[in-house]
């Protein structure tokens, strides 16, 4: 996406205010490309002007000529059906599953080098630490969700997944405390309960980590982030990498406490076994 694109490169230049608006880009690509200032800074209570400097220290003149570039950006086809085009495009259509896996190769070959074992670490143990571990994603990240969420259960750890509607998710963080831990996934675009959820998550005192891909100018930041590329371009994109991120953590787990995730293995095996008789 392209404002993900520039933010990689200048994002240091940011201030926490042009990280909200950043997030508001993100979340609203089509209607963004054709937004006023005012239509931009309005929502978060900004005065237009702040437009202007965002859009300056992203390199532009001014706001016009950063919308202008978004608009391009949009019309040039940034969505579903372009991406999947796009990937297409890049091999032979009788050799679609070689491509796909060899794609899907280079990319998890590439994993170590964006993810470090240390942060696998660092967040295994507070999932253990943890009394529970929320676990947010939206659209196809749900799907890492529910897998995480069965895994994490099977160890004996209590998982919430804050999942649906923005009443869902609200009726299911409501107990959220500082001893618990939030886990979300999120890729290629913000979604709308992100923010307030980080939100929520820093006023109660909670660690918050971010699983993406290129996400990485949120506001409020969450307390950490685990980032890796999905691919090597911007077409459609599987979740190969996140879901290893996510099979890796669970080995991770069972490395530091391997008690307690046999004995809770053992536990469900009888379960089973008494379900079948």
């Amino acid at each position: 996406m392209f404002i993900t694109e520039i933010v990689k490169s200048r994002g240091h230049l940011l201030t926490a205010t042009d990280r909200k608006l950043v997030a508001v880009l993100q979340s609203h690509p089509a209607e963004a490309a054709f937004w006023f200032a005012n239509d931009l800074t309005a929502p978060l209570g900004l005065h237009q002007s702040a437009a202007t400097r965002f859009a300056q220290r992203l390199g532009f003149a001014g706001y016009p000529q950063l919308r202008d570039a978004l608009r391009q950006d949009y019309l040039a086809g940034d969505g579903p059906s372009q991406r999947l085009k796009g990937r297409l495009d890049q091999h032979p259509l009788d050799e679609v599953l070689r491509s796909f896996v060899d794609d899907e190769v280079a990319a998890l070959s590439a994993l170590p080098q964006h993810v470090a074992q240390a942060e696998l670490d660092d967040l295994a143990a507070r999932v253990l630490a943890a009394k529970t571990v929320y676990l947010y994603g939206q659209g196809n990240a749900t799907i890492l969700v529910d897998q995480l969420s069965r895994r994490l259960q099977r160890f004996g750890v209590r998982p919430v997944a804050l999942v649906g509607s923005r009443r869902d998710i609200a009726e299911a963080v409501t107990p959220l405390g500082a001893d618990d831990l939030l886990v979300a996934f999120a890729f290629r675009r913000v979604p709308s309960t992100l923010s307030p959820l980080l939100d929520l998550a820093a006023e109660a005192g909670v660690h918050s980590v971010l699983i993406t891909d290129t996400l990485l100018a949120l506001s409020p930041s969450p307390s950490a982030t685990i980032a890796a590329p999905r691919g090597g371009t911007d077409a459609f994109l599987s979740l190969t990498v996140p879901m290893a991120i996510s099979n890796a953590l669970v080995l991770t787990i069972a490395r530091d406490a391997p008690e307690t995730a046999v004995r809770s293995l053992d536990r469900l095996g009888v379960i089973l076994d008494t379900f079948d008789a």
